[in-house]
């Protein structure tokens, strides 16, 4: 409970930081900085596991090698909380019957193009879910506002997603079949990848 706690009050926090600086105008731009991919995975795998703590698990399959990114730490964290949290809803029969997983996998990808720009270096990030698979009649507009596959969803959360991996010069694509999901997001790892505006930051 003491390990709930804490983390409810890290997320409460960041959520805050995070909602200032998306509607306070002088403070929206992206706080560039140098950003360890596997601690934006752990601090996501620990919110998920504090709200789905029975009948999931949440798997780990990391490149420990892979170097620091470029990048806005919490939008970062935004994103993939977002796309874990989808997966994990879409996983609700199986966390019933408590089979459910998800695997979050970091890989290192080699001459990229990403938005028309070629990139020696990109992180491969995946996130993989053994659920029912995405609807065929959502999959060409899963990153569209206001599209959800579940009852209770507002259709938002993948499309944020979408726009904050985008502020990185990266890009998600989903492949789903029934009993397998996969969404791969790529950002960019060289330093001509650095969106513009972010020169000098740390």
């Amino acid at each position: 409970l003491a390990d709930y706690t804490d983390v409810i009050i890290r997320e409460a926090d960041r959520l805050q930081a995070l909602v200032d600086r998306l509607l306070a105008p002088h403070r929206g731009a992206p706080a560039w900085g140098r950003v360890n991919i596997h601690e934006i995975c752990e601090r996501v795998r620990a919110v998920v596991l504090a709200e789905f703590p029975a009948g999931l698990d949440v798997q780990r399959d990391y490149d420990t090698s892979l170097p620091e990114l470029h990048a806005d730490r919490e939008r970062l964290i935004q994103a993939l909380l977002n796309i874990v949290r989808n997966a994990a809803q879409a996983l609700g029969p199986r966390i019933a019957a408590g089979d459910a997983r998800i695997v979050l996998r970091t890989r290192i990808a080699r001459q990229v193009t990403l938005g028309g720009r070629c990139h020696r270096l990109a992180i491969q990030l995946q996130v993989e879910d053994n659920g029912p698979g995405v609807p065929e009649a959502l999959r060409q507009r899963l990153f569209q506002p206001l599209v959800s596959g579940t009852p209770s969803g507002h259709g938002l959360g993948l499309t944020l997603a979408q726009a904050l991996v985008q502020q990185h010069g990266g890009t998600i694509e989903c492949d789903s079949q029934p009993g397998l999901t996969r969404f791969t997001l790529l950002l960019p790892l060289d330093e001509a990848s650095r969106p513009p505006g972010s020169e000098g930051a740390p």
